[in-house]
């Protein structure tokens, strides 16, 4: 049987937009600063969840897509850190 895969986009923000965050204020959503990162094999969503609360302690939210090889796919669920992080390993 088949593992199921899936790609995820995850914000990960700058010192600057961290910062005014943490201060309650709002921040740059579009700001050129913060980084995007994107994996094209996540197979438990709870172990990506603290993969990235270990490597990019900054993350803001994540979206979890089907994974079609060679296409986007549909986005099928999307998380935040915090409010709705994920509480099972699958969608």
């Amino acid at each position: 049987m088949a593992t199921l895969r899936y790609r995820a986009t995850a914000k990960v923000l700058c010192d600057e937009c961290q910062s005014q965050k943490d201060q309650k204020r709002r921040f740059d959503t579009k700001c050129t600063n913060c980084k995007w990162l994107r994996y094209e094999n996540v197979n438990n969503l709870l172990t990506f969840r603290d993969f990235l609360n270990r490597q990019f302690p900054n993350w803001v939210f994540f979206n979890v897509f089907k994974y079609i090889k060679g296409k986007d796919g549909e986005r099928l669920a999307s998380y935040q850190k915090g409010k709705n992080e994920p509480t099972s390993k699958e969608v």
